[in-house]
């Protein structure tokens, strides 16, 4: 069969979620897709789950990696991306998450829009609490009307998306575009998927769709111990190392340096994820003056329910766009460092 959607899932540990995953996938099936999963070696009953569900549709691809190659990190998880766009036979792309759900219709959006020749297409998300109880944002990104930009926009579109793509189930990509891209390069950065979009500008058009189409459920993420390094360093770093993106707007998107920022680091602390433990692996050898040096080393140990405190006024303050910020606020208290 000749597939138009391959719906590309790489995943590790996800058996109590990936089968509402899959469910809100098959509900809505029509001919022309198929589901890629790669698996990264999991131990629990993912591999069960998804078998349940290829006995009812043969359309499920899965792969599993043996236990001895699991690489709970973020380079695990950009190769069985890339290795699920691999092995998949569509003409285009969705990089979809283990434990989110696609939205009724999302299926039929997505295929209506591909017949349409965009190289890239960026769909909305709702974020929803880990038990998608309660919605925290209506739609990411905010805004009322589908966007189509063009190569001359690149900048406009990397200051409009760029942020959105931390959400790995928002691209549906052109395979051919991903397959002529130096994937490996993003290999460890966690974030293969926007590396491959923004390596260089896309020619063709792209669409950026207002309605939500996947129902994410935040707060659930496998790399939270490993948020300091994500957000200090992978993610500033991957950002200002494209080349076609101007310097004012991946200034706009995230600053080169963030670990230098008493800010950031003070946000970071609040929320559990600094501590003298990443002082001393990511900070102490840092080219810091030794009063920037002194700080930083304070505020790693600054007692965090005061900081809590000043973070929770200081964002009720900032209106809706700290919604997020908020919430990861309220559930730090689980994390005790």
């Amino acid at each position: 069969m000749k597939y138009k959607l391959s719906i590309c899932i790489p995943t590790l540990n996800r058996g109590s979620y990936i089968g509402e995953t899959l469910e809100s996938i098959v509900s809505q099936w029509e001919e022309g897709v198929e589901i890629v999963i790669v698996d990264g070696g999991s131990t629990d009953n993912t591999e069960q789950v998804v078998n349940t569900y290829q006995h009812k549709f043969p359309d499920i691809k899965y792969l599993k990696k043996n236990a001895s190659e699991k690489k709970p990190s973020n380079e695990g998880f950009d190769r069985d991306c890339n290795h699920a766009v691999e092995l998949s036979q569509g003409e285009y792309c969705w990089l979809m998450t283990d434990d989110d759900l696609l939205m009724p219709g999302a299926i039929r959006r997505i295929l209506n829009e591909a017949g349409k020749g965009f190289a890239l297409i960026v769909a909305s998300i709702e974020v929803r609490n880990k038990d998608l109880t309660k919605v925290l944002i209506v739609n990411r990104p905010e805004i009322t009307q589908d966007q189509i930009y063009q190569m001359s926009d690149w900048n406009q579109f990397a200051a409009k998306v760029v942020s959105h793509l931390t959400f790995v189930g928002a691209v549906i990509i052109n395979r051919q575009l991903w397959l002529s891209r130096n994937r490996e390069k993003y290999f460890g950065s966690g974030f293969i998927h926007v590396g491959v979009i923004f390596d260089e500008p896309v020619c063709e058009n792209i669409l950026v769709i207002a309605d939500p189409l996947v129902s994410l459920r935040y707060g659930n993420a496998l790399w939270t111990n490993r948020a300091f390094q994500i957000w200090m360093f992978n993610w500033p770093e991957l950002i200002w190392s494209f080349p076609k993106i101007s310097d004012a707007t991946k200034q706009l998107l995230v600053a080169k340096e963030p670990w230098r920022r008493p800010i950031e680091l003070l946000m970071l602390r609040a929320l559990g994820s600094y501590s003298i433990k990443e002082y001393q692996s990511y900070l102490s050898q840092k080219n810091y003056s030794t009063r920037q040096r002194m700080l930083a080393k304070f505020i790693a140990r600054v007692p965090r329910n005061i900081l809590r405190i000043v973070l929770y006024a200081y964002l009720h303050t900032r209106g809706s766009n700290c919604e997020l910020a908020l919430f990861d606020l309220r559930n730090s208290l689980r994390r005790v460092k």
